[in-house]
């Protein structure tokens, strides 16, 4: 019987097996810190949804008590948080622990409250930057 040589040598499959675990390897990394953001970014979304929710729900206490003081006859602004906005307009705004607000307005005709704004805004003061020079398209 005759032997055939081996095309592949011990070196050969060796160093195969070598990049195969490296990539491995490698990939497995890049998967962990992928979960890990992916962790991270859930747990931020999640808390950003609970506050919201949080300050959606004292809002609307906030919107029953002012319909109840209407239904009463009397001026809403008597209600800890509601300012007067002008002729029959209302505004009161509901912080939430996320550095987030709940701005609300409400117009009231005929005895009734119609809400005209409900915006969820970010607290913090917004800072562009000042650009100097900017090309016009010369």
């Amino acid at each position: 019987m005759r032997k055939y040589p081996s095309r592949m040598g011990v070196g050969a499959s060796s160093i195969l097996l070598i990049l195969v675990v490296v990539s491995l390897t490698l990939f497995s990394v890049l998967s962990l810190l992928q979960a890990r953001a992916d962790a991270a970014l859930t747990e931020k979304t999640a808390l950003s949804v609970n506050s919201f929710y949080d300050a959606d729900a004292r809002a609307q206490q906030m919107l029953s008590q002012l319909d109840g003081a209407l239904a009463l006859g009397q001026d809403p602004t008597y209600i800890e948080g509601i300012t007067s906005a002008g002729d029959q307009k209302y505004e009161f705004t509901i912080g939430s622990y996320d550095g987030h607000t709940l701005n609300v307005s409400v117009s009231v005709a005929n005895g009734y409250a119609q809400v005209v704004r409900y915006r969820y805004e970010s607290a913090k003061e917004w800072v562009g930057e000042s650009a100097d020079k900017v090309w016009q398209g010369d």
